[in-house]
């Protein structure tokens, strides 16, 4: 459709994420698995919301130990 708006994504692969807080892939599935990004199952897939991403860059991004 010639009118049609474009929305941001929802939600995000795990390399995609790592890419727009410009850290590993393997940072983002220690961030899920302890909570600090926000996950859902997409069939068997996994994405995280981009939401969550948004939230940690402006909270200061990725520290080590936390």
């Amino acid at each position: 459709e010639r009118n049609k708006v474009e929305s941001p994504p929802v939600a995000l692969t795990s390399a995609y994420a790592a890419r727009r807080l410009a850290v590993s892939p393997m940072t983002i599935r220690r961030l899920l698995a302890r909570g600090a990004l926000s996950r859902v199952a997409v069939g068997r897939s996994v994405r995280v919301l981009a939401r969550s991403v948004d939230e940690l860059a402006e909270r200061g991004g990725v520290s080590r130990g936390n």
